[in-house]
């Protein structure tokens, strides 16, 4: 890609994030985005089909930051508690660093097309496929299956959107605890979930 051309997808991107955050992509509309952004017509589509390819783009590229940063902050945890746990709070770090990041990859992705929301569902399961983990841990004569996981994961998407939409990402850490409680009471039970509770933040995190 020329530096003209990742000028411009880097103006792309920051003009919508903008307008996703002040006015949300189900009114927006191409020119808007082209205005805001300083990009014409003809160099918007060097690089994008249409307005929900660009979103799409941009939500991949957020996406791979978090996982970026995710495998980093992971590269010495070996247990699944210290995995699920690193991970949440790497997560939410990240989505509070740009409260419009957060806003397009946690809100306006539902109502982008079809391209964007095959991401997220990836992004989605990609996490559940880390709380399932669990079932090779969990104790008992039956371990949870995949639809405890997916249940989990649907709880703590809720509360991360919930946060989003109503601007309280600046909330301290004290939610990651609780949410790890929901985690793994399934799967490792009470007196596991109850240490969760009183764990600190992991250090040398981003």
């Amino acid at each position: 890609m020329s530096d003209a051309s990742e000028n411009a997808a880097w103006r792309l991107r920051e003009a919508l994030l903008d307008l996703c955050s002040e006015r949300g992509y189900q009114s927006l509309e191409l020119q808007q985005l082209l205005d805001r952004a300083g990009v014409s017509s003809e160099e918007f589509h060097a690089l994008h089909a249409d307005l929900d390819s660009c979103f799409a783009a941009i939500l991949e590229g957020i996406y791979g930051e978090f996982f970026a940063l995710a495998q980093e902050a992971l590269h010495d945890e070996t247990g699944w508690r210290d995995r699920m746990r690193v991970t949440g709070y790497t997560l939410l770090r990240y989505l509070r660093r740009d409260e419009r990041v957060a806003r397009l990859a946690a809100v306006e992705v539902q109502q982008a097309g079809e391209q964007a929301q095959q991401l997220f569902l990836e992004t989605f399961n990609r996490l559940v496929g880390l709380i399932d983990e669990g079932s090779s841990e969990a104790r008992g004569a039956e371990s949870p299956g995949l639809a405890t996981a997916i249940g989990v994961g649907g709880i703590m998407f809720a509360r991360i959107q919930e946060a989003v939409a109503k601007d309280e990402l600046g909330m301290g850490e004290e939610e990651i605890p609780s949410l790890m409680y929901a985690a793994v009471f399934p799967y490792l039970g009470a007196a596991a979930a109850e240490e969760e509770l009183h764990i600190p933040p992991p250090r040398n995190l981003v």
